[in-house]
């Protein structure tokens, strides 16, 4: 008789290393690689989760507003400390060193950045108030604050009380950038955090050149550009000097 086949048992599958053993190694790594990630927070006792992101340069701003800028080709005739709307500014008035100058006079007023967690506003609103002024003609200048400067867009308008008129620019400046509208700001904020865990710092920068009321704004125009490029320049080289 022929024998009857039995059918064969399956073979074991061949685990070069035992299963558990491979699940403890994966465990151990990453426990490994958590306390080199954490332990220098922990000796310092500064966990990134806890300290605030702060603005490096805030102790740079602050002169901005106490002293004013320097403007190559102008004279800083005087200086003195605001308050508008319960917020200092720094109101600075400069004479050209040249008697040829289209412009012989202007103003620079500014409100930097006055401490970490201050966010740009209704810095203009308050500003305008102030002054009392009819805006019209308004528009939307850019320039440069460096010949391979980020560009920089301004808001350009006349501003007219009962006694004066003014060319009136207006914009925040910062580091890599300047625009009068703060969700530009917050952008490049938020960029800041997440590659550096800094803050962006602000300066609050309106420029007033004064004209005759019925003066065409557009004869200003070129000059407005070139003083906003020179002005946005002198507020970036504070913002980011190593002093």
């Amino acid at each position: 008789m022929t024998p009857t086949p039995h059918p064969s048992s399956p073979s074991p599958p061949l685990h070069p290393w035992p299963t558990r053993w491979v699940k403890r190694g994966i465990l151990v790594w990453l426990a490994v690689l958590a306390v080199v990630a954490i332990a220098p927070a922990y000796w310092t006792g500064q966990w990134p989760w806890v300290v605030a992101p702060q603005v490096t340069q805030i102790d740079r701003l602050q002169p901005l507003r106490e002293k004013g800028l320097t403007l190559p080709g102008w004279t800083l005739e005087s200086h003195q400390v605001i308050t508008i709307n319960k917020q200092e500014w720094g109101l600075n008035e400069y004479v050209a060193l040249d008697p040829t100058a289209p412009v012989q006079q202007l103003a620079v007023v500014l409100h930097p950045q006055p401490w970490h967690s201050n966010q740009p506003q209704v810095e203009w609103m308050d500003l305008a108030g102030a002054q009392n002024w009819q805006v019209d003609s308004r528009q939307r200048l850019t320039f440069r604050g460096a010949a391979d400067g980020d560009k920089v867009q301004a808001n350009f308008f006349r501003g007219r009380s009962d006694h004066q008129a003014f060319v009136v620019l207006q914009w925040y400046a910062w580091p890599d950038g300047g625009h009068p509208s703060p969700s530009r700001w917050f952008w490049a904020n938020q960029q800041s955090q997440l590659t550096t865990r800094t803050l962006t710092p602000w300066v609050a920068i309106a420029v007033l050149l004064p004209i005759p009321p019925l003066a065409d704004l557009n004869a200003y125009e070129s000059l407005t550009v070139d003083l906003g490029g020179l002005i946005h320049q002198q507020a970036v080289a504070v913002m980011t000097s190593q002093s």
